[in-house]
């Protein structure tokens, strides 16, 4: 045991950190792939035409549910699902727009870490082959 002027901190095992490393890479990897995929499906338009198509036949099943006589909705504007529609086919390019940034602000974050970690393991690569040179 190393004798240490601070027993009370903890001591952190350099190989328990590379393996924690060695294990962290792929997952990195594996959600910077995902991005990109849900990234091409956000601005495609063919793929967001059924999402909304559900959206909009999930709001007016749940009119059905909660109004199945009309009796709300026949108070409100008689073109009332017809203004939803309109308004969610106004609203979708901005959310998809603020996805795709969001989507790219995730990738800058994973690519900075996944070159921080790769940095850390080859410097602990090249420590440790230094050491069992000496």
């Amino acid at each position: 045991m190393p004798n240490d002027s601070k027993p009370d901190q903890p001591q952190i095992d350099e190989d328990a950190v590379r393996n924690l490393i060695l294990l962290t890479l792929p997952w990195l990897s594996f959600q910077r792939e995902v991005l990109e995929i849900a990234k091409k499906s956000v601005t495609d338009a063919s793929h967001v035409k059924p999402t909304e198509n559900f959206a909009l036949r999930q709001f007016q099943a749940l009119m059905m549910i909660l109004d199945p006589s009309r009796t709300l909705r026949n108070r409100l504007d008689s073109d009332f699902e017809k203004k939803v529609e309109d308004s969610y086919k106004e609203i979708l390019p901005k959310v998809s727009s603020a996805s795709v940034q969001l989507i790219e602000a995730q990738e800058a974050i994973l690519a900075t870490m996944f070159d921080a970690l790769n940095t850390l393991r080859k410097a602990e690569q090249a420590n440790k082959r230094s050491k069992d040179e000496n």
